[in-house]
């Protein structure tokens, strides 16, 4: 699965102008640029809803999976659940909430670990920061950017697991929601979420940056496309890994109440 961040870093080699005083920073070739901070929100929000939209399909069935309680649910039997409520537009279903929420989300967790992995480096050349400098820089960066927009990830959950036709989309949603379990069901699994959010986003970049680095002096220069995305599907799969158990309970919360339905879960310990 593509990552966000080699997303990011293919958008960016359009903005990218010659320059001899280029230089690496850790995670990109880049030259003193004014706009650069625009450029990292743009590029970021692109690489968000790329990835998201292409991955939509299997993350709506990572969901059902996380759900599925009463009984093993295999990988045909979720195709087929998915399959079986109508059009191809099923496969993508939250995938609008999805973007809405990745866009801005992408952005400012880019934008922000820039600017912190600076301040951290206090004026140093940040290439020559350490695995945890880098792990640290991408988790609070991470944990800003997703409780900014963590209602929409809620609504992203809903609209991707709640049975065919409870909610007509985003606005039927937040809207229901909040009617009828209040404005605290927007934060619901938010604690698990931003537990877990700090070690994957910090794996995520800290992964990417060190492993991208080696292929720059490898390659003397910046790496193939290929190779970027490779290095990103790497990384990603790396911070899935470390954080999975976060999510998972995240989403149990998330999906609980629908309708006004009893809660099962009194919180993340009870999930567990």
């Amino acid at each position: 699965m593509k990552s966000e961040l080699a997303q990011q870093e293919l958008a960016q080699h359009a903005h990218k102008e010659k320059d001899t005083s280029a230089h690496f920073d850790g995670a990109h070739i880049t030259n003193p640029d004014f706009h650069r901070p625009a450029k990292l929100l743009l590029s970021g929000a692109m690489a968000g809803i790329v990835s998201r939209t292409a991955t939509a399909p299997i993350d709506r069935l990572r969901m059902l999976f996380q759900v599925h309680e009463s009984s093993r649910m295999t990988l045909m039997q979720g195709v087929r659940k998915m399959a079986a409520e109508g059009t191809i537009k099923s496969f993508f279903r939250g995938n609008g909430a999805n973007c809405l929420k990745i866009a801005p989300e992408t952005a400012l967790k880019f934008a922000l670990n820039d600017r912190i992995k600076r301040s951290i480096a206090g004026g140093e050349d940040t290439s020559k920061m350490g695995f945890f400098q880098r792990l640290m820089s991408g988790g609070i960066s991470g944990g800003i950017a997703q409780g900014s927009i963590y209602p929409l990830e809620m609504i992203r959950t809903r609209l991707g697991v709640a049975p065919v036709g409870t909610y007509k989309g985003i606005s039927d949603c937040a809207k229901q929601v909040y009617t009828k379990e209040g404005m605290r069901a927007f934060y619901r699994g938010i604690t698990p979420s931003m537990t877990g959010i700090i070690p994957y986003a910090g794996t995520d970049i800290a992964t990417f940056e060190i492993v991208k680095q080696y292929m720059v002096e490898r390659y003397d220069g910046e790496p193939p496309g290929y190779v970027l995305i490779g290095t990103g599907m790497f990384a990603s799969s790396v911070a899935q890994f470390v954080s999975y158990p976060f999510a998972l309970v995240r989403t149990r919360l998330q999906a609980q109440g629908m309708g006004g339905e009893t809660n099962r879960y009194n919180g993340m310990v009870d999930v567990v």
